[in-house]
């Protein structure tokens, strides 16, 4: 089954990138942490950039409550959002504020350059 995401190491960081069919979806979200954590284990990094398209789908409060609690699955994660089209809400901040809560620091860019700025300035390896 395709997940809609591919996950890899980028010489300083694991790219998470978004397929454009990639849908919001809770179901497979344990599956795809598994695999980043598996990524950030095996290339000692906590450095995460996840880029493509915003996911399609609802996102109930409660989910992006989940979501957010979900990032502490790699602790002491920096996770650089760099999405097409991407514009602030009330539930980004949420889903920012949970993870912040569980040690993880989540940022949002409209630009990939800044994102890994942030992520190579900020960011244990």
């Amino acid at each position: 089954m395709d997940k809609g995401v591919e996950v890899e190491f980028r010489g300083d960081h694991i790219s998470v990138k978004l397929k454009p069919n990639y849908a919001f979806d809770p179901s497979g979200r344990d599956e795809v942490w598994a695999e980043i954590k598996a990524a950030c284990k095996e290339h000692n990094s906590r450095r995460v950039l996840v880029e493509g398209v915003v996911p399609t789908g609802e996102r109930e409060t409660a989910d992006v409550v989940a979501a957010g609690q979900r990032t502490a699955t790699v602790p002491h994660l920096w996770l650089a959002f760099h999405l097409d089209n991407f514009e602030a809400t009330e539930q980004s901040e949420l889903f920012e504020a949970i993870a912040a809560s569980r040690g993880v620091r989540v940022k949002f860019f409209v630009d990939r350059e800044h994102a890994l700025t942030w992520l190579r300035n900020n960011a244990p390896s």
